[in-house]
């Protein structure tokens, strides 16, 4: 078992650390002895606004801080499973936000859409335009939406190297929602259009609807 603190932020005006921060450090981590590695999945039971910490492979947990999430990410035929924790003390500092990535908003009138995306290129900016472009297909449903968090990625195969279209499309269909305490649960399937893009996934989030 190995652990990294990792270099996380609170970007904005947020009072939380994004889960695409986490995995796109835990991606930078991962590269250093398996550059040809993917996310498979990742699920967050938490979200935090205190410093997190990587913990690769199985194992007894840190003290101190509890788990936020886990995951498991595939080098060849290895599974490499993850976990994150807080890292209990202060606040994780703030940091510049960033500007968006995506443009032309269509929703399909069913909690699912499309959009374009323009990015860098790599995990993280990739990632972060499908959270974003998610985020925002939520915010546009019929009901007033509020506290929209990605909760988990599912089925997926997403490259930790920086191999990612530059601009493309996304499709996302929505294929399950649920109640649970008081919160909408969401499973769409996320489709990237583009040179190089992965392969389809499933894309989780949690939001509450008001009345």
């Amino acid at each position: 078992m190995a652990s990294h603190t990792l270099e996380v932020g609170l970007r904005g005006t947020r009072n939380y650390v994004q889960g695409s921060q986490i995995l796109a450090r835990t991606a930078e981590i991962v590269a250093r002895d398996h550059p040809g590695a993917v996310l498979a999945s990742a699920k967050f039971t938490r979200i935090t606004l205190l410093g997190v910490e990587l913990v690769l492979g199985e194992g007894d947990a840190p003290s101190g801080g509890e788990e936020i999430g886990r995951g498991q990410l595939l080098a060849g035929d290895e599974r490499l499973p993850v976990r994150w924790f807080e890292v209990p003390g202060p606040e994780a500092p703030r940091i510049e936000d960033v500007p968006g990535a995506t443009s032309g908003l269509a929703p399909d009138g069913a909690g699912g859409g499309r959009a374009d995306f323009a990015i860098a290129g790599s995990f993280e900016s990739y990632l972060a335009a499908v959270i974003e472009c998610v985020k925002a297909l939520h915010a546009h449903r019929g009901e007033r939406v509020s506290d929209i968090w990605f909760t988990a990625l599912v089925g997926a195969r997403l490259p930790v190297a920086p191999t990612y279209p530059t601009a493309g499309s996304l499709a996302v269909d929505l294929k399950i929602e649920r109640m649970v305490e008081g919160r909408l649960q969401t499973l769409s399937v996320v489709e990237t259009t583009g040179a190089g893009a992965p392969p389809a996934y499933q894309i989780c989030f949690s939001c509450i609807i008001g009345d």
